[in-house]
C-alpha cells in the first residue's frame, strides 16, 4: 500500500512539474497591460462587457455595421470575469487577468493529455502525452498568454472530451456517460464544433467492429469462429452506441437549456469540411492555406513542430514518433482492440484534419502526440520484467520529454503581446479625434481592433457572418472592400462607401502598409482578378536594399536591391539590371514624408545615359538606350522600393498609400504615419 501511494505521488509530483514548466513557457513573456491583436481583441471585449455587467450583450453594434446578433459560446468569458472579480480587490485589471487566465488554461492542457495518454496506454504514456502536448511547438504558438483567445480551451476541451468519450465506450457506465455528457456541455459553451472529439470516438467504434471481424481471428486467437465473434461484436456495438447515444441524448437536452443544438454543431463540422470556401474570406486566411502531403514538413508540423533546423536531429525525432505511434498500434492490437480502434480514428481524423489547412495541425497535434505518448507507455510496459531493459525505456522517455520541454520553452522566450506605436497611435487617432459613431472601412483583419481599440463601428472583421445575421453578409462586405482599394474608379468605391453610411456621421478609411503584401486577395475578391493563375494580374512587388556603395568619384551613392539598383545623384536614377546590361525604368516616385516626388525617364534620355557611361565600367555595367515600362515607390529612406505594376498605377490603393491622397478628390488624408494613412471620406 505504502509502494503504490509512492508511486502514485512521484505520478503527482511530475505531472505538477510539467504543468509549471507548460506554464513557464506561456508567460515567459507576458508583459503587463498588454495582449496580442487580432482575434485576443476581440475575446477580450466581450469579456469586458460581461466583467462590467454581469451578462452578454444581445447585439453589437460596432461589429458588421448595422450590428448582428451575439452568438457566442461564452465559457472563456465567464471564467475570466469571475476571477477579475476575484482579483481586482488586489489590484488587478482585466488585461492582466485575461493574459493569467490564458496562461493557466494553456498549461492546464497537460492534465487531460495525461488521462489520455493513460487511457490509451498506461501511466507512463500518460506523462509522455502531458509533457508532449504541453510544451509543443504547433500548440504553444496558439495557447500562450498574450494570446487571449478561445485556442487554449478549446484545446483543453478536445483532449478532454476524447478522453471522457473514450473512457464512457470502455465502462459504459451511468457514471461514465454522465461525465463525458457533462465534458461535452462545457466544451458546448466553448466552441460551435464541440461534437469533434465525439465523433472521433464513434469512428472507433466502427473501426473496432471492422478489426474484430476481419482480423480478430488471428489478432486475438481467441478460438471464436466467425458466426460467434459476429455474435459477440454486434452485442458490443450496440452497447458501444448506446454509449455514444447516451451523451448525445443528454447532450441535447444540455442543448435546450442552453439555447444550443448538437445537430448543428455536426453539420458545421460536415459543411466546413467538405466545403470551408462557402465563405470567401477563408480563402485568403494563410492559416487556412493548404498543405502538402508530400512534404515531410507538412507531418512534422502535424506532429507538434519538434525541430530544431538540424536535418539530422528534427529527422530522427520525427522518425522516433513515427516508430512509437507504430508500438502503441501494434502492442495494443495484441491485448486490446479498442484501444487500437481508437487511435486508428485519432491517426485517421488527424490526418483529415490537416488537409483542411495548417492552422488545423494545432488540433491534429494534440492528436498525433496522444498516440506516440500511448506508444511509450507500451514500450515500457514491455519492458516492465527486465529492470535493466525497463530502466533504459523509462530513461529514454525522460530524454524525449526533455528535448520537447526544452524546445517549447526556448519558444516561449519569443511570444509575447505585439506593439506598434504606428498602429496605437491610429487607434488613438480614431478613438479621440472621430465623432463616435463614425465608421471605419479598410480590409477585413483589423477589424476586431477597430471596435475593440478604436471603439468604432467596422464594415468588416474576423468573425464570420451570414447575411441572415448581418446586412449583406461576410462575402459581400469583404468583395465590396476588396473593389473599394482595386478600382481605378474613385466614384465606384465611394458608391460602395455610401451602401454601408447608415446612420454614420462619418466615414474612415485605413490604407496600411500590410495589404502591400496582401493584395492578391483584395484584388481577387474585389474584381475577380487571380494573380496566382493569372499573367495580366502582378501584384505589387517588395525588395528590400541589400547594399549601398560609393561611385570612385564619391559622387554617387548606389543602393542595390537584387536585380534593381537606385544611383542617387542630384537626382535619383532607377535602374533594372539583366545580366550586365542596365535600363532605366520609366517612372520613380519617392516619398518624402507625405511629399512626393516624380522622376520620368520615359523620354530621350541620351544626355543622362551620356552623364552616367562613367560608373559603368566600375560597376560592371553597360547602360542601354531601353526604358522598362514600370513603376517604382521609395520611401525617403530608401530602406525598401515597391514595384507597382501598370494596371494597379491608378488604383485607390495606391494613390491612398503611396501618394498619400494625391489625386483623389474624395479622400482627405487625417492621420499618417509610416505604416498608417487613415482618410476621411467626403461624400
Amino acid at each position: 500500500m505504502a509502494s503504490r501511494t509512492v508511486k502514485i505521488s512521484a505520478v503527482f509530483l511530475a505531472l505538477l512539474a510539467i504543468f509549471y514548466l507548460a506554464y513557464a513557457a506561456r508567460t515567459i513573456n507576458t508583459t503587463p497591460d498588454r495582449m496580442l491583436s487580432f482575434d485576443p481583441v476581440f475575446e477580450f471585449r466581450y469579456t469586458k462587457y460581461f466583467a462590467d455587467h454581469g451578462f452578454l450583450p444581445a447585439w453589437d453594434e460596432l461589429t458588421y455595421y448595422v450590428g448582428r446578433q451575439v452568438i457566442l459560446a461564452p465559457f472563456l468569458f465567464y471564467v475570466t470575469g469571475v476571477v477579475y472579480w476575484i482579483l481586482k480587490g488586489i489590484g488587478w485589471n482585466l488585461i492582466n487577468t485575461a493574459t493569467l487566465v490564458a496562461g493557466l488554461w494553456g498549461a492546464a492542457i497537460v492534465i487531460p493529455a495525461f488521462l489520455l495518454g493513460r487511457e490509451l496506454s498506461n501511466k507512463y504514456g500518460g506523462l509522455m502525452a502531458a509533457a508532449l502536448i504541453g510544451l509543443a511547438p504547433q500548440v504553444l504558438i496558439r495557447t500562450f498568454g498574450s494570446s487571449y483567445d478561445t485556442d487554449q480551451p478549446v484545446v483543453f476541451f478536445i483532449t478532454l472530451c476524447l478522453f471522457l468519450g473514450l473512457r464512457a465506450v470502455r465502462l459504459r457506465t451511468p457514471e461514465s456517460i454522465f461525465s463525458a455528457a457533462l465534458g461535452f456541455t462545457l466544451f458546448m459553451l466553448t466552441w460551435e464544433i464541440f461534437i469533434y472529439p465525439l465523433l472521433i470516438t464513434a469512428t472507433g467504434i466502427i473501426i473496432y467492429f471492422a478489426l474484430q471481424n476481419i482480423f480478430g481471428k488471428w489478432l486475438l486467437k481467441d478460438g471464436l469462429n466467425s458466426s460467434q465473434r459476429m455474435k459477440a461484436t454486434i452485442g458490443s456495438l450496440k452497447a458501444q452506441a448506446l454509449s455514444i447515444a447516451g451523451i448525445f441524448v443528454l447532450l441535447v437536452l444540455a442543448g435546450l437549456v442552453l439555447n444550443v443544438n448538437p445537430l448543428w454543431s455536426l453539420i458545421a463540422i460536415f459543411g466546413f469540411a467538405v466545403r470551408p470556401e462557402a465563405q470567401i474570406v477563408n480563402i485568403s486566411i494563410a492559416e487556412l492555406q493548404l498543405v502538402n502531403l508530400a512534404d515531410v514538413n507538412t507531418w512534422m508540423l502535424a506532429m507538434g513542430r519538434f525541430v530544431t533546423g538540424d536535418r539530422t536531429l528534427d529527422t530522427l525525432v520525427f522518425l522516433t514518433f513515427i516508430a512509437l505511434i507504430l508500438i502503441a498500434l501494434y502492442k495494443s492490437s495484441r491485448t486490446d482492440l479498442l484501444k487500437t480502434s481508437s487511435m486508428l480514428a485519432i491517426i485517421l481524423i488527424s490526418g483529415y484534419t490537416i488537409i483542411r489547412g495548417i492552422r488545423f495541425t494545432e488540433f491534429s497535434s494534440i492528436l498525433f502526440l496522444a498516440v506516440v505518448a500511448a506508444g511509450f507507455g507500451y514500450l515500457v510496459d514491455v519492458t516492465r520484467k527486465n529492470d535493466m531493459m525497463k530502466a533504459t525505456a523509462v530513461g529514454f522517455g525522460a530524454l524525449l520529454a526533455f528535448y520537447a520541454i526544452s524546445i517549447g520553452m526556448s519558444l516561449g522566450t519569443s511570444l509575447g503581446p505585439d506593439s506598434n506605436s504606428n498602429w496605437e497611435s491610429a487607434w488613438t487617432f480614431l478613438r479621440t479625434q472621430t465623432p463616435e459613431n463614425s465608421l471605419v472601412g479598410t480590409w477585413w483583419d483589423p477589424g476586431h481592433m477597430i471596435t475593440g481599440i478604436a471603439e468604432r463601428r467596422v464594415i468588416g472583421d474576423g468573425a464570420h457572418c451570414s447575411s441572415a445575421d448581418c446586412l449583406y453578409g461576410i462575402n459581400t462586405r469583404i468583395t465590396d472592400l476588396g473593389k473599394i482599394f482595386s478600382t481605378t474608379d474613385e466614384s465606384e468605391a465611394l458608391r460602395l462607401l455610401n451602401k454601408y453610411k447608415g446612420t454614420s456621421p462619418k466615414i474612415y478609411w485605413i490604407a496600411s502598409d500590410d495589404l502591400v503584401g496582401k493584395f492578391q486577395w483584395l484584388q481577387y475578391f474585389g474584381t475577380g482578378c487571380d494573380a496566382r493563375a493569372d499573367p495580366k494580374c502582378p501584384l505589387f512587388g517588395l525588395v528590400g536594399a541589400e547594399s549601398t556603395k560609393q561611385s570612385q568619384d564619391g559622387k554617387i551613392v548606389i543602393r542595390n536591391y537584387g536585380n534593381i539598383m537606385i544611383l542617387m545623384s542630384d537626382n535619383p536614377v532607377p535602374l533594372v539590371l539583366q545580366g550586365r546590361n542596365a535600363a532605366l525604368v520609366s517612372e520613380l516616385w519617392v516619398n518624402n514624408n507625405g511629399v512626393m516626388s516624380y522622376y520620368k525617364f520615359d523620354g530621350n534620355n541620351t544626355e543622362l545615359i551620356s552623364q552616367l557611361k562613367a560608373i559603368e565600367e566600375p560597376l560592371g555595367i553597360r547602360i542601354t538606350d531601353q526604358t522598362v515600362p514600370a513603376t517604382i515607390w521609395a520611401p525617403s529612406d530608401f530602406g525598401y522600393l515597391a514595384i507597382i505594376p501598370p494596371h494597379l498605377r491608378n488604383s485607390v490603393f495606391t494613390k491612398q498609400f503611396f501618394l498619400d491622397g494625391e489625386g483623389l478628390q474624395h479622400f482627405k488624408q487625417v492621420f499618417r504615419n509610416a505604416q498608417v494613412k487613415i482618410y476621411e471620406v467626403i461624400f
